[in-house]
Formats: C-alpha cells, sequence, structure tokens
C-alpha cells in the first residue's frame, strides 16, 4: 500500500477542522495528482451529516455526529469525478475524533468495509485526533488484505 508523506500545512488544515467542528468529528478528504502517488496537496473538508441523519432516524443511524460521521455520497462522487476530469484523485479520507485520540476503532473499520472489502479501495484512512480543540495525534490506517484488517502508523508531518 502506498504511503503518503503529508506536509504540516496540510495535517494543520485537517487539525483545524476538527478543532471547528469539536466536539463533534470533522472529515473530508485529500487529494493529489495521478501521476504522483505519493503527494498530497488538495484539502476538501466535508460537513459531517451524521448528526442531521440522527436527529431525523435514530433507530437507523444510533451514533451522533459525537461520535460518527458521514459523508454525503454524491458530493463525494461529484468531488472524485472533478479530480479524475483534472488529472488527479482521491487518496485520503480524513476524520477526527474528538477526546479520544487517534486510532481506527471498530466503528471506523465497519464503516470502511463492504461485505468484508475496502468500499474505497485505493483510499487510505487519516484519523486525527483532537482534545479541547488542539491537535492529539494522528494516525494513517490501510487495508491489508493479508489479515482482512486495517493497519496503521503514527501520520508524521515531513
Amino acid at each position: 500500500m502506498q504511503m503518503f508523506q503529508i506536509s504540516q500545512e496540510l495535517l494543520d488544515q485537517c487539525f483545524a477542522h476538527g478543532a471547528q467542528a469539536f466536539p463533534e468529528e470533522a472529515c473530508g478528504v485529500l487529494t493529489g495528482p495521478g501521476d504522483r502517488p505519493e503527494t498530497l496537496d488538495g484539502f476538501h473538508p466535508f460537513d459531517n451529516k451524521l448528526g442531521k441523519l440522527h436527529a431525523l432516524d435514530p433507530e437507523r443511524y444510533p451514533r451522533d455526529a459525537t461520535d460518527g460521521y458521514h459523508m454525503d455520497p454524491l458530493a463525494y462522487l461529484k468531488l472524485e469525478k472533478a479530480q479524475t476530469a483534472q488529472g488527479r484523485r482521491v487518496k485520503v479520507i480524513y476524520h477526527t475524533h474528538p477526546n479520544v485520540g487517534a486510532y481506527f476503532s471498530e466503528e471506523d473499520t465497519q464503516q470502511a468495509l463492504w461485505d468484508g472489502r475496502p468500499r474505497h479501495p485505493e483510499v487510505v484512512y487519516l484519523v486525527c485526533g483532537v482534545k479541547d480543540h488542539q491537535p492529539d495525534g494522528a494516525i494513517w490506517a490501510w487495508f491489508n488484505p493479508e489479515t482482512g484488517g486495517f493497519t496503521t502508523q503514527p501520520a508524521l508531518p515531513v
């Protein structure tokens, strides 16, 4: 799996989005040129729709935006299509964890898989911890076909 190098600027943007959304989770994607697999240079925050979905149907959506996230699938597809048309691609889905640190949770795993396979096979996940509006660590998570689960490592800026 391609591991990315993230700039301090991009990582700071993810943390800032998390601080702004706090105490709810923030989410979005990072993009880069299609011909430079390791390069990330685009930041695209999304609205976390889980709070609204939970309010409308708490049985179907038992979590709210303080402990989960939901990106609008249509907005994601539109962004993906626009990036592809520009020779770019979505490379990372990021989200924040308010006050619990940076780790790939069981819920994150469930949301990232569909029938035991990754929903977005070419995408790596970035989880940023945000504690009291401040950065609290970051990790990468990617699907490991040998284990059928996700492997993680710290996300350190270059």
